[in-house]
């Protein structure tokens, strides 16, 4: 066992070596699924929530929840997990959700809190709409 009672296994320490070389990408549980599967490893999925619950409580990745009814997506965040402090984008193509910081979106966020009285939750604000790269093709 580890600090404070806590202890790594093996698939524990294969899904984060994953979530880390896929850093800024979200996953479902069924994607980290997929992705094992293809390389011929069976990791049940009752496992791989279990793991993914254990790094969100130990804080190196964090857990979103974009739309009522869709699966949990999971991110690696490594030791600095500071996504409750910018928005996010969505690409309704791709998939991606991008983390944005804006000094634009942050002044609204303080028009809103003081003309309005309605305080905006950064952690959960998605906007959505077509990344960069998927205009391109």
């Amino acid at each position: 066992m580890t600090e404070k009672g806590k202890y790594h296994t093996r698939h524990q320490a294969e899904i984060l070596q994953y979530l880390q070389s896929t850093r800024g990408m979200h996953h479902t549980a069924a994607q980290i699924k997929d992705h094992f599967a293809g390389e011929q490893k069976n990791i049940g999925t009752a496992t791989i929530y279990r793991q993914l619950e254990r790094m969100v409580e130990e804080g190196s990745v964090r857990r979103y929840l974009l739309e009522t009814g869709d699966s949990a997506c999971y991110e690696y965040v490594g030791e600095s997990p500071a996504c409750s402090n910018h928005f996010h984008c969505k690409c309704e193509q791709c998939g991606r959700l991008i983390h944005l910081d804006c000094d634009e979106l942050q002044e609204l966020q303080e028009h809103l809190l003081s003309h309005h009285g309605f305080q905006w939750n950064t952690g959960k604000t998605v906007f959505y709409g077509v990344c960069e790269q998927c205009r391109r093709t």
